[in-house]
């Protein structure tokens, strides 16, 4: 899953070309799946990502599956869709199959989250991510510590926050109820 702040920074991309969603709500459904307790449920898996590690990674995320409970979004909710299809393009894109075939889980996970706290000071200075952002779910808030070079470079996070912030998301809806499960934008 990307972090909080990379759920952040690309909502807010999104939103500022689409002014007319509910700033408050969406942001808050972008953060929803990460900050409550049930959160793996909340990631609609399509498997058990208690197996094996890396097709749990790739398996984590069923967009359909969400689309078939939430037929007609609303603000909040499209903000938690943008969070899945976030999360499920993260996982594809930002690492291959041999990568995590070959790597033990613990040591992904050590990784990843110390990619995180170099970056989040970051993006928060680049996307204009506040404390405010997180005041639906405080205890997701963590401003980082100065960036050092990690498992994640900011070039690359930088395009995957373009990337998936430009995604049409009424397109990508239809396009993923038409084949009936995951598909790429």
């Amino acid at each position: 899953m990307a972090s909080p702040a990379m759920h952040l920074a690309i909502a807010k991309k999104y939103i500022e070309r689409h002014n007319n969603l509910n700033y408050k709500e969406f942001i808050k459904g972008t953060l929803y799946p990460d900050a409550e307790t049930n959160n793996i449920k909340l990631h609609y898996p399509k498997s058990s990502i208690m197996g094996e590690f890396a097709i749990g990674v790739y398996d984590k995320v069923n967009l359909y599956a969400f689309l078939t409970d939430y037929p007609k979004l609303n603000d909040f909710e499209l903000g938690y869709f943008l969070h899945l299809v976030t999360d499920y393009l993260f996982f594809h894109e930002c690492f291959t199959r041999d990568y995590l075939m070959n790597t033990k889980c613990e040591q992904f996970c050590k990784e990843l989250y110390h990619a995180y706290d170099c970056l989040d000071s970051y993006l928060f200075a680049k996307y204009h991510i506040t404390k405010e952002d997180y005041k639906a779910y405080p205890s997701e808030y963590y401003p980082g510590i100065p960036y050092e070079e990690c498992l994640l470079s900011k070039d690359f996070v930088d395009n995957f926050i373009k990337r998936v912030s430009y995604i049409d998301l009424d397109k990508f809806i239809n396009k993923i109820r038409e084949f009936g499960s995951n598909v790429e934008p």
